[in-house]
C-alpha cells in the first residue's frame, strides 16, 4: 500500500487510549462530559482513590447528591426528609429515623466534612458546599449510574 493511499490517520484521544473495552459507552460519555478524561492537568490536591472510597457507601452519596441539587446550603432536617423519600425500607417510624440522623450525624457527614467535600455546621444542623464537592460531582454521577446498572442487573438475573 502505498502512502498516497492509506487512510488518513485520525487523532487520537484520551478515551481511545483506555486500557479496558468493556466500560459501558455511557460511563465514558459522563466521564468525558465532566472533564475527567481530560489530558489537561489538574493542579488542585483532588484524589480520585479519595472520593471513591467515600462514594463507596450509598448515604454520602446521597448527602453528595441532595446537596449538589437542592444547595447551596441544606438543613439536617431537609437531608433526612429526602433520604426519607428516597429509601425502599418500607419504614418510618420515629426509632428508624433516629438511627439513620445517628449515623448520618456521626459517621457521613463528619467524614465528608473531614475530607472537605461539605462544610458540616452540627450546632446549625447545616449541610454547605466547599470549593471541593464540583470536584467530586463527575464519579459522584458515574457511582449513582454504576448503581443503577447493578439494581437493573440483578431485576433481571
Amino acid at each position: 500500500m502505498s502512502r498516497s493511499s492509506r487512510p488518513a490517520e485520525r487523532p487520537t484521544t484520551i478515551t481511545d487510549e483506555l486500557p479496558f473495552d468493556d466500560v459501558a459507552p455511557t460511563t465514558v460519555r459522563v466521564l468525558a462530559d465532566c472533564g475527567v478524561l481530560s489530558d489537561q492537568p489538574d493542579d488542585s490536591a483532588f484524589c480520585p482513590d479519595s472520593a471513591f472510597e467515600l462514594l463507596a457507601h450509598p448515604g454520602r452519596r446521597v448527602v453528595l447528591a441532595h446537596l449538589l441539587s437542592a444547595g447551596p446550603t441544606v438543613t439536617l432536617t431537609q437531608l433526612l426528609d429526602y433520604v426519607f423519600t428516597q429509601s425502599d425500607t418500607g419504614s418510618h417510624s420515629p426509632a428508624t429515623r433516629q438511627e439513620v440522623t445517628k449515623a448520618f450525624t456521626t459517621t457521613h457527614l463528619p467524614k465528608l466534612d473531614a475530607e472537605g467535600y461539605i462544610s458540616y455546621d452540627l450546632e446549625k444542623q447545616r449541610i454547605t458546599t466547599t470549593d471541593r464537592t464540583i470536584k467530586i460531582k463527575p464519579y459522584l454521577v458515574l457511582a449513582m449510574v454504576q448503581q443503577r446498572t447493578d439494581e437493573n442487573t440483578r431485576i433481571w438475573h
